[in-house]
């Protein structure tokens, strides 16, 4: 008995420990959580198709893992270099003005002919020239300076996405080993088995819900942009499915195809991209993407609406693809866990109505 109560009181020490490191590092990871949350979610989208790429060509896993991280910077980054390639002439015109002291934007005949607003524009824009541009310059240097800052910032943790995608993938069977081995310890093999299903259907529905929304997107401002005149539309529209699921990813591209209509003359034109794009991404990111997470778990649409604005108010703008998950997760443990009781008792067929 003394031998017994010894242990005891090892172990719960050993727990307590055990804790304090593991909180420990939890918190020393916490500043790149955004990152190797995201990487996590990239290497989870992508592991099939590298299962599929090793057994094909007979890759090494490490091939394969890097090829897998390679493309999703690829992805990342080639869009934004393109759109930056097709607004650069422009940009280069804007400059040319800048120097020169004329007016850095023109007002079409059309709205100077609007009573009272073409001449208020007309006069004020006359102001928009390369010295009032110098001087908001200098008044915010500190905002433009911190605003560089962060996309310095973004770049680097893009590299830091593709290398958690590249470690994730190069060790995923063992991850996914370890995974069940922790869920059966703490839960039982059957319960374990149960826990990670959910946690798969989980970040399924989420993802499934990001592709849906980014090519809907895609499509409905690649119209927006044809009827414009953007130039290499359909560039744009590409750029703009594959930035979308980015948290503001698409915003960006609808504000650099705004600035380059306005900046070329075309006012109405740029000011109907904005506007029909903010109208979509608003009614896609509120509306279209709880209903498309929602239909694959079939979980009640103000569920995944919360869970998508609690989830960026608690962990930030990753929050928008982790919030969901987790509240996902946490209903699909209860639905099974629900089920188990139903079939235990005898008292139904252990289905459980999806919006209970």
């Amino acid at each position: 008995m003394p031998q017994l109560r010894e242990n005891i009181r090892f172990a719960t020490w050993g727990t307590v420990v055990l804790v304090f490191v593991y909180l420990g590092a939890l918190y020393t990871l916490s500043p790149y959580a955004g990152p190797l949350l995201m990487g996590a979610v990239l290497a989870t989208v992508g592991w099939p198709w590298q299962r599929r790429l090793e057994r094909s060509f007979h890759l090494p896993p490490w091939l394969a893992s890097l090829l897998h991280a390679l493309a999703w910077m690829a992805v990342i980054i080639i869009p934004a270099v393109l759109v930056v390639e097709s607004i650069l002439p422009e940009l280069l015109r804007v400059v040319a003005r800048w120097q020169t002291g004329a007016p850095l934007l023109g007002v079409p005949r059309e709205l100077q002919q609007i009573p009272y607003l073409g001449k208020w524009l007309a006069a004020h824009l006359r102001l928009l020239n390369g010295a009032h541009i110098s001087h908001f310059f200098s008044d915010h240097a500190a905002v433009i300076t911190s605003s560089l800052g962060q996309l310095w910032f973004f770049v680097l943790h893009t590299f830091f996405v593709a290398l958690t995608v590249f470690a994730i993938s190069l060790h995923g069977r063992r991850l996914g080993e370890i995974l069940h081995l922790g869920a059966s310890q703490l839960w039982g093999p059957e319960r374990g088995d149960r826990f990670l299903l959910a946690a798969r259907e989980a970040t399924r529905s989420v993802l499934i819900g990001l592709i849906g929304v980014g090519v809907i997107e895609g499509l409905l401002i690649g119209i927006a942009y044809a009827v414009a005149g953007v130039n290499t539309w359909p560039l744009w529209m590409v750029v703009t499915a594959l930035l979308s699921p980015i948290p503001f990813g698409a915003t960006v591209v609808v504000v650099a195809a705004t600035l380059w209509l306005v900046f070329g003359g075309h006012w109405l034109a740029g000011l109907v991209v904005l506007g029909w794009g903010f109208f979509v991404i608003t009614l896609a990111d509120l509306v279209i993407r709880p209903l498309l997470t929602g239909s694959q778990s079939q979980a009640p649409f103000f569920l995944v609406f919360f869970s998508i604005l609690g989830g960026a108010a608690a962990f930030g703008l990753i929050g928008l693809i982790i919030g969901p998950i987790l509240v996902l997760m946490a209903r699909g443990v209860w639905l099974a866990w629900e089920r188990r009781v139903l079939l235990e008792r005898g008292t139904g067929t252990g289905e459980v109505r999806s919006n209970s």
